[in-house]
Parts: C-alpha cells; sequence; structure tokens
C-alpha cells in the first residue's frame, strides 16, 4: 500500500512520486543511486565472521503489467495463459537480477519478493498469475551461481512455508511467508497450497532466520505473539 494504490503495477501514475516518499521514509540520503534508478529493486551483503549472506529484494509492482480480474467469487484475480500477461519485474530489472544471481562469494543467497512465487493456487496477488514469469524465475535460479538460495515472501496476512524440489537444482527451494504483524483473517477460509509445508498459520506473525555456516543449514521460524514459536522448518543445503 506504501506504493499508492492497492494491487497497482505499471500503470500507477503515481509510481515516480511513491518511489521517492518510499526512500524518504528508509531514510535513503539524497544523493543514493536509488533516487534516480525506476524501481525501487537493490542488494545488500552482510558479511559475519563465520560467513556472508546475500539479499537481493524484488521490485514487484513497478513493472508489472496489468492483472487479470477474476469474474469468480472469493478470487480476485485469475492465472494469464502460457506467454500472455506481460513481466512482472520488466526487462531492466530481470537483465539486473540474473547478473546478481551470477555473484557466488556468498555463503547464502535470499530472494525477497512481495509477492508469493510457489504458492499457484489462491487467487489473490502471485507470481503464479504470470506462469510464463515463473518458469523464468525457476529457471533462473537454477542456473544461478548464487549460493544456497531461499525465496521470503509476503502480502498474505498468513505465513507458511512453500517448498518444492526444481529439476536441476541440488536442494529443496523454500519460499518463507509471513505477514501480518498487525493484520490477519483468523475467520476466513484456509487456501489450498500444493506446496505447502507444515502448518497454515493466520495468527499475527512474523519470521526469524537462524543461519548456520558451518553446516549449511537454515532455521526457519514462524512466530507470533510473546514470541512464541508457531510452526518451524529446517532447511539443509
Amino acid at each position: 500500500h506504501d506504493y499508492g494504490k492497492n494491487d497497482a503495477g505499471i500503470e500507477w501514475e503515481k509510481k515516480a512520486e511513491a518511489q521517492q516518499l518510499f526512500l524518504d521514509f528508509l531514510k535513503f540520503s539524497k544523493e543514493d543511486p536509488l533516487r534516480s534508478q525506476e524501481g525501487v529493486y537493490y542488494t545488500r551483503r552482510y558479511d559475519t565472521k563465520m560467513g556472508s549472506i546475500k539479499i537481493i529484494l524484488l521490485d514487484t509492482r513497478y513493472f508489472r503489467d496489468s492483472l487479470q480480474k477474476s469474474t469468480i467469487e472469493g478470487r480476485r484475480y485469475e492465472v494469464w495463459g502460457e506467454n500472455e500477461g506481460g513481466s512482472i519485474l520488466g526487462e531492466t530489472q530481470w537483465n539486473w537480477f540474473k547478473k546478481e544471481l551470477e555473484d557466488s562469494s556468498s555463503d547464502f543467497t535470499v530472494i525477497v519478493s512481495s509477492i508469493q512465487v510457489l504458492a499457484d493456487e489462491h487467487g489473490w496477488e502471485k507470481w503464479g498469475n504470470y506462469p510464463s514469469e515463473v518458469k523464468r524465475m525457476l529457471d533462473a535460479i537454477k542456473n544461478a551461481k548464487a549460493k544456497n538460495i531461499m525465496i521470503l515472501s509476503g502480502d498474505r496476512h498468513l505465513a507458511e512455508f512453500s517448498v518444492s524440489d526444481i529439476e536441476g537444482l541440488s536442494y529443496t527451494l523454500v519460499d518463507f511467508t509471513t505477514s501480518g504483524l498487525t493484520h490477519t483473517y483468523p475467520e476466513s477460509p484456509d487456501t489450498p497450497n500444493r506446496f505447502r509445508k507444515g502448518k497454515l498459520v493466520k495468527d499475527l506473525n512474523f519470521g526469524v532466520l537462524k543461519f548456520d555456516f558451518q553446516k549449511k543449514k537454515v532455521r526457519m521460524e514462524i512466530r507470533g505473539r510473546k514470541n512464541k514459536v508457531l510452526e518451524v522448518l529446517n532447511q539443509q543445503y
């Protein structure tokens, strides 16, 4: 919603202004390169004594072509046909993203997408509304030189782990969804997700990642009120 309009994409006429306000809020300097770049995608590397983590943050709105509205009750959007619907990231961001995935210097790589990449059965915003873009994403991860990749996502007012064994990828791909800190809808019906592992969490929640650099493992935790651990996934790379 800080983009300025619910579920808006490339068509939002105030996107340039929204970007500047977003960077103001996050206290980016007026000279930061993100000020002159279209879209707020960027990357950061965090180095520790034990190892390093690279975070790749994607902008899934600035370049995203229009969603296909649904006429079915309980669903907001429908899936575009193969090679229909356009792009989510846009060519400039796609080229940048693939280049970032050529970097093999970090021990772990975290891709942050505001919308879910794997879960594709619900009727809300998701990568699955653009099947060709999902294939492109999975191919990019499969062919990446970057090590030990995982995906973080949100937007659903719930938390869950989605996992998939991708042919050609030596480890299971995890899409860890957490949301939200302030708003969830416990009374809403459970949505199907063929990739879900563990329980669906509809309480207020946030996520925690615990990296073990020596054993190449990540403990992923969904936590709730009073820091209670609600669900755990241990990922071995």
